[in-house]
């Protein structure tokens, strides 16, 4: 029988997370840590920090391959091609390491260490855990309507919009994680949301329209970079996701890992809020300015 991945910690509401699973005789993490008092805690809302490392493996468990990349050895940022090679994390620009990487491929035939660590330690876990029932991936494109915890939990039983431009609730509180036992909407995120799709229908749709068209058939040039270096106006695609996203704005929160991202879906003529990781691999597209 499958072996569910879950969340564990040594005590239930504080300390470090690890993402394991649990055998008859003890807990198994991500990252090989080890503790007798590991236990299954609650995902996100609690005050727990969660472990880099297994958020990586997790990572490497769950994302399907860049299209095309074949990349065996990526150097790290701004090390140049000579540099030692790190082995990413599938459609990502980021090593087993937790460096971030260059897209273009290094020509030393050394190999990071910790990387090779890492990967040997992955599959130490997954020979272990035998049948690995992984979670389910979450969509490309998040619900509009999911309800969000403010930032401290507080009061569960209202739920709030959350506003990706500002990675904030529509009423500007600050959020925590999704809230699925909500069972009311913050009354001024729900009027805010409704001004904001009012305006998006009436002024970015038909902009965005327009720049599909031009961006189709001018000149434009295509790379692989991380979504941390998306601008406004580009199109991108990811693994995993058949559309192709036309970004309208980016928010970024120091220290989070993730980065916020209004795009336009041409396929459905709508507007969507994404999250997505800053160091996730994507095919961009992006025009080129013609000399004046």
């Amino acid at each position: 029988m499958p072996t569910p991945l879950v969340r564990l910690a040594a005590h239930p509401t504080t300390g470090t997370a690890h993402y394991g699973v649990v055998l008859p005789d003890s807990a198994l993490t991500v990252c090989a840590t080890g503790s007798p008092d590991f236990d299954t805690v609650a995902d996100l809302l609690t005050s727990h920090s969660s472990c880099r490392a297994c958020e990586r493996g997790l990572l490497a468990l769950t994302t399907p391959a860049h299209p095309g990349n074949s990349f065996a050895l990526l150097p790290a940022l701004k090390t140049g091609k000579g540099a030692v090679g790190h082995q990413l994390i599938p459609g990502h620009l980021l090593g087993r390491c937790g460096k971030a990487l260059d897209p273009r491929k290094t020509a030393s035939n050394r190999t990071c260490r910790p990387c090779e660590k890492q990967v040997a330690v992955l599959q130490n876990f997954k020979e272990r855990a035998g049948g690995l029932l992984l979670p389910d991936s979450s969509p490309c494109h998040d619900d509009e309507n999911l309800l969000w915890a403010p930032f401290g939990q507080g009061n569960l039983v209202v739920g709030h919009l959350r506003n990706a431009a500002t990675a904030k609730g529509f009423c500007d509180a600050p959020l925590s994680a999704p809230n699925p036992v909500a069972v009311t909407t913050c009354t001024p995120c729900r009027r805010r949301r409704q001004q904001v799709d009012t305006d998006h229908r009436a002024f970015i749709l038909p902009r965005m329209r327009q720049h599909v068209r031009k961006l189709l058939h001018g000149p434009s040039t295509a790379l692989d970079d991380r979504a941390g270096q998306l601008r406004p106006g580009d199109a991108y695609a990811l693994s995993g996701c058949p559309d192709t996203h036309l970004v309208v704005a980016t928010t970024e929160v120091d220290g989070d890992l993730s980065i916020d991202v209004l795009v336009y879906l041409r396929a459905e003529d709508r507007l969507a809020d994404l999250r997505i990781h800053r160091d996730r691999l994507v095919a961009i597209q992006r025009s080129v300015r013609q000399p004046q």
